[in-house]
């Protein structure tokens, strides 16, 4: 082969050689910068995602903050439905006595013999009394939420029904003349009715209306200290 010859073989082998040296290459610069794209959008994704998550997060504190744990509205209706425990029942048992003189049906003042009677009855019943806590109006609760204070004023105990009588275990002893007969519907509704006003007296005097509003506000401070408020209780006459 000729010098000349030799020397253009010797050329296009090396421009062969850098050609395919070339080709090798820009595939790799290819896949780095496509590589490189990639970290880009993963971090502006990661940094996108972090700032939604941060906006959450002052939202969510924002609105724990501003907004109150207990609105009016929701704690009256809260308060209705404690009313069932703001009560107090006594169990009495009261004694009547009656003394009178009859003389066919009708009642004289003179103790004829054969007209008197006597009659004890003992008379087993039950009362309940409590805080009308479902009439209660908004205008009267107070809420300190920079405190976490509660002030309530309630109406004063009452009896929330006509004491109820057990006849089932009611002892009469009677003790009649000659010319007297036994009680009659009419009267046994009469000492009916005594019985239960003096039923409602020995409650009073127990202190069942005391005890029911004891209970009252034992139930609503126990039931608030669990959302973290204080109460305050006074009772009113109105």
């Amino acid at each position: 082969m000729k010098r000349k010859d030799w020397k253009q073989a010797n050329r296009e082998q090396a421009a062969a050689v850098m050609e395919a040296e070339r080709r090798s290459y820009f595939p790799r610069i290819g896949f780095f910068n496509k590589t490189k794209r990639q970290i880009k959008r993963s971090f502006f994704l990661i940094v996108i995602l972090f700032l939604l998550a941060a906006a959450v997060i002052v939202w969510w504190k924002t609105a724990i903050t501003n907004e109150p744990a207990i609105k009016q509205g929701s704690f009256v209706e809260q308060m209705k439905d404690l009313s069932s425990l703001a009560t107090s029942q006594a169990f009495v048992k009261v004694i009547l006595e009656k003394e009178d003189n009859e003389i066919f049906g009708k009642e004289i003042s003179a103790n004829l013999p054969g007209t008197q009677r006597k009659i004890l009855l003992v008379v087993p019943g039950s009362v309940t009394a409590g805080v009308d806590l479902e009439g209660l109006q908004s205008d009267r609760i107070m809420i300190d939420e920079d405190n976490k204070e509660i002030s309530l004023k309630l109406p004063h105990a009452e009896f929330l029904q006509e004491p109820s009588i057990d006849f089932d275990q009611v002892e009469t002893y009677s003790i009649s003349g000659l010319f007297r007969g036994d009680v009659d519907w009419e009267e046994g509704y009469q000492l009916a009715a005594e019985a239960k006003e003096e039923i409602t007296k020995e409650a009073e005097s127990q202190g069942v209306l005391a005890k029911a509003e004891a209970n009252a506000e034992k139930s609503l401070k126990e039931f608030y200290s669990q959302l973290g408020y204080s109460v305050k209780v006074e009772y009113t006459e109105d």
